[in-house]
């Protein structure tokens, strides 16, 4: 390939290559004519895109239960570099109790259901039964179902009125029967068969449930202190197992995994099952459905004991490969609530699925458990990148609960169980020694190889996380098939990549207020299982007796009676009072899609509990800009308590379009409300320094230096400019502007010198703080007379750049007014050339270059890995997207993506001339 350009001294001796199919001339400091001159492309293509956050990819790659919106850190492509990522606590997360349920009322109530159905141990029959009782549970169409979900189908549980029937753990009445109703669920948010049961006491009854307000807040913030004092312990055999089955199709049953001996002799009370790699079709990373899920859930149904014991699937959750699924003996389905479930993608830009990870939550009585299963980056060097996804994974996952506002991070549950294919391998040990050394049971040597071992040591991931002891064979990589190490070319060194590690919560490990630590998880047996051939990894096991904490009925109500009559008293006594260590937030300087963390301390120096809000300002509907987020917009603190909040600055694609034209600008005033008291004023304030992410394109092409070095003014000018005013339009005469932007063409130029061989390329994520390098060079040294110069970073993070880029234009390569055209015509090619003609002479330009580079780099496909239907789906989600504010039913979406598709792959395979 050659790239002729007039400023570059060195283009015409760089190495030809006569078979390229492109050439482009930027015309750095010259006068562009209208038609382009300089541009010689026979090639290109367009992608599709979502609108909503990120497009897409957003919406395929990670979604949430409930709906996001543009405050929330989850949407972000990048997380913040080190520094400020390394500020999300493991150890010192604060901790919420799980909420305290009502004791037993007094007055047991029947059930009250339609019909009834039970889980055959086959898996393979539903068995319905008419109810006995004659009261209806819900008056909407109602079914009850007990086998494992199917994904098509788009069922969620309800529950039922509080004024309604009641549940009670009666031995007479068969738990596993749980009502289901034909509800809309989101995107990729999981199945749920469970059925949130809420009791219906009487009025006189204590029920912290109903607890509603002020004053209701407080004392369930006071009994939550105290849970302790009304809580016994009982103990769980939980069950933990992962396995990457990389793509192969389940056998009937896995019993060897699920259903060894000492399982059936003594069942566990909960069954935590992950798989990863569970489908590796190009289809799983754009569609919700998959066949393979269906067949692994029964094959898990089938594997599970059935002697004597009965298992329900509360939960299941699959972003791509990754599957989540949750089993629980039916006799404890009662003593389950808030059952929820988020995923997170950590491919490439930070979102896709083909890495990343999946978390199911829920109350175990009065605990509080979480379950995360996830598929970290591969390959013996990408160590940081591996760290860099687990601290992704924390910061991104959140749980909404129903009837609380502030959803619940990773590190706010009693146990956390993290299970996957984490992909950490042995280093600084050649493959033969390493087989050798497992040959002679040589496995201290091996462990303190182990990598997720050196970087635990060093405390850079999984702080406070424990792993038993490691007496087991590595788990990777196999021969198919067989017990025998890879054979193949690339051979790779056996590694422990599939692990089981656990974490207890600070109050967990307390049993009293004075009390040392104590703890509630004991493990029982860890283990590989060598009998399972059919992937080249192996399953691996954890077995967990768990002490749950139960509520005792007679003490719960003691301390509720002595910590409401020390409320009566604080109420009549005192007004509440609070002190701010600062009104003030100045972030300084802050750059595109790098966080930057502020905190203020507040205080409860009264005498009496105080709740306190931020609200909003008149005439908005938000707390704050979308640019900022608040960790606890809402919560109470006790006398004496302190509270330390965070806000967080993050300019993403959505909001940086506004910073640089200077519609908006880093400013806020945040009212925090105190209950009863007065309102706080906090003043917020930040310098946005302005980056060519975030411009549009027509703005780039008229600038001759780098985007550090303009005016603000100027900036502001050339944002307005629209790329929709036809697509001969010139804004002066004389002006001077650029084929492509000068951005842009470093970018493909350094890709195509250093990286068009690059393995998996555009499949594997950079690492963050590479990424920002390569922001920081563009927006400070890329000037028309740079000439060819070297990015800083792997090939890997120039990549991830180029698709950053294209993503943060304000107005996509193919802009929103001729989107649906471009889908209508997707079949016919000559159509999809002449529709095209409705762009200006820059978004061309653009996309002739763009896709004159990616059918460069198709010609190596050997080595990079890429191939034309990965390319134009990767590619369709970014350079064609429909407008933002069009949201289309799931199915109509998804026709759209592939058309968008169908019609990038047109000018993938063909030559374009205009």
């Amino acid at each position: 390939m050659e790239i002729v350009n007039e400023f570059d001294p060195l283009a015409s001796s760089n190495t030809q290559d006569n078979n390229a199919e492109f050439e482009m001339d930027l015309n750095f400091g010259n006068k562009s004519d209208s038609n382009g001159a300089g541009i010689l492309l026979r090639n290109y293509q367009t992608p599709v895109k979502e609108t909503n956050t990120m497009g897409t990819l957003i919406d395929l790659y990670d979604t949430t239960e409930e709906s996001t919106n543009n405050n929330n850190p989850i949407q972000r492509q990048i997380s913040g570099p080190t520094d400020v990522r390394s500020k999300i606590s493991t150890n010192n997360a604060p901790i919420r109790p799980a909420r305290p349920p009502p004791p037993p009322p007094t007055k047991k109530r029947a059930v009250s259901e339609n019909s009834l159905i039970d889980l055959d141990p086959k898996f393979v029959n539903l068995h319905i039964k008419p109810s006995n009782s004659s009261r209806s549970l819900k008056q909407a169409s109602t079914f009850f179902i007990d086998s494992p979900p199917n994904p098509r189908d788009t069922r969620t549980t309800t529950r039922p009125s509080r004024s309604g029937s009641s549940f009670h753990n009666d031995s007479s009445l068969d738990v596993a029967r749980l009502p289901v109703t034909r509800e809309p669920q989101p995107l990729n948010s999981g199945s749920s068969f469970f059925y949130d049961n809420m009791s219906s006491a009487d009025a006189s009854e204590v029920t912290p449930q109903k607890l509603f307000g002020g004053r209701e807040q407080i004392m369930q913030t006071c009994m939550e202190k105290r849970q302790e004092e009304y809580t016994i312990r009982k103990p769980f055999k939980i069950f933990v197992g992962t396995w990457n089955v990389n793509g192969q199709n389940p056998p009937d049953e896995v019993t060897d995994w699920l259903s060894t001996d000492d399982l059936v002799r003594d069942p566990p009370d909960i069954y935590f099952i992950g798989f990863q790699e569970l489908d590796l079709s190009k289809e799983a990373y754009v569609f919700t459905e998959s066949w393979r899920e269906d067949n692994w859930i029964v094959a898990v149904s089938r594997s599970l004991p059935h002697v004597n014991v009965k298992y329900h699937m509360v939960k299941s959750i699959r972003l791509v490969g990754m599957l989540l699924l949750v089993f629980v003996k039916t006799m404890h389905v009662l003593s389950i609530r808030d059952v929820t479930c988020h995923q997170v993608g950590t491919g490439l830009l930070g979102r896709m699925g083909n890495k990343g990870g999946v978390a199911i939550r829920m109350d175990l009585h009065n605990s509080s458990i979480c379950a995360v299963n996830s598929h970290l980056a591969a390959h013996l060097e990408q160590c940081q990148r591996r760290n860099e996804d687990f601290r992704d994974i924390c910061s991104r996952l959140q749980f909404n609960i129903n009837g609380q506002i502030m959803p619940m991070s990773v590190f706010q549950h009693d146990v956390v169980f993290w299970l996957g294919d984490l992909n950490y391998r042995i280093q600084d040990l050649s493959s033969e020694y390493v087989k050798e050394l497992i040959d002679e049971r040589g496995y201290k040597l091996l462990k303190e190889k182990d990598q997720l071992n050196i970087e635990r040591g060093d405390q850079r991931v999984f702080q406070g996380f424990n792993e038993g002891e490691i007496n087991f064979r590595p788990t990777y990589k196999y021969n198919p098939g067989t017990d025998e190490w890879d054979t193949s070319e690339k051979c790779r060194t056996p590694a422990w990549c599939d692990r089981v590690l656990w974490k207890e919560s600070v109050l967990s490990l307390r049993t009293g207020a004075n009390a040392k630590p104590q703890s509630s998880v004991d493990l029982l047996k860890y283990q590989q299982h060598m009998k399972l051939k059919l992937s080249d990894h192996k399953p691996v096991s954890a077995l967990f007796q768990v002490k749950v904490k139960v509520i005792d009925e007679s003490r719960y109500k003691k301390v509720f009676e002595d910590e409401n009559r020390r409320l009566d008293k604080l109420e009549n006594e005192y007004l509440p009072t609070m002190k701010l260590n600062k009104q003030h937030v100045d972030f300084g300087e802050v750059k595109f899609q790098q966080p930057k963390l502020e905190t203020v301390e507040i205080d409860n120096d009264g005498m009496r509990p105080c709740n306190f809000e931020f609200i909003c300002k008149n005439k908005e509907t938000n707390i704050c800009q979308k640019w900022l987020t608040i960790t606890k917009p809402k919560g109470c603190l006790l006398p004496g308590e302190k509270l330390v909040l965070e806000f967080e600055v993050y300019v993403n694609r959505l909001s940086a379009p506004l910073l640089n034209s200077g519609e908006e600008r880093l400013d806020d005033i945040l009212i925090l409300h105190l209950e009863g008291g007065k309102d706080f004023f906090i003043t917020v304030t930040g310098k946005y320094l302005p980056s060519c992410f975030g411009m549009s394109i027509e703005a780039l092409c008229r600038l001759q230096k780098p985007v550090t070095m303009v005016s603000l003014e100027e900036i502001r000018d050339l944002s307005k400019i629209q790329p929709n005013r036809g697509a001969d339009f010139v804004s002066s005469e004389n002006e001077v502007s650029l084929s492509v932007p000068k951005e842009l063409w470093t970018l493909v130029d350094h890709l195509y010198t250093y990286g068009r061989k690059q393995e998996d390329l555009f499949q594997q994520p950079g690492l963050h703080s590479e990424v920002e390098d390569i922001r920081d060079c563009l927006d400070t040294k890329v000037d028309t007379t740079t000439g060819r110069m070297r990015l800083p970073g792997s090939n890997h993070s120039a990549a991830e750049a180029l698709l950053i880029l294209l993503e943060a234009f304000p107005e996509p390569v193919i802009p929103f007014h001729i989107y649906q055209p471009c889908l209508e015509v997707c079949d016919i090619f000559f159509q999809c050339k002449q529709v095209l003609q409705g762009m200006t002479r820059h978004h061309r330009n653009v996309f002739k270059y763009i896709c004159a580079f990616l059918r460069e780099l198709l010609r190596y496909s050997s080595e990079n890995g890429l191939d034309v239907d990965l390319v134009a789906q990767i590619f369709s989600g970014l350079m064609l997207r429909p407008p933002s504010k069009v949201r289309k039913p799931r199915m109509e979406a998804r026709l759209d993506r592939e058309k968008a598709q169908k019609f990038v792959t047109h000018f993938l395979v063909n030559a374009y001339d205009e």
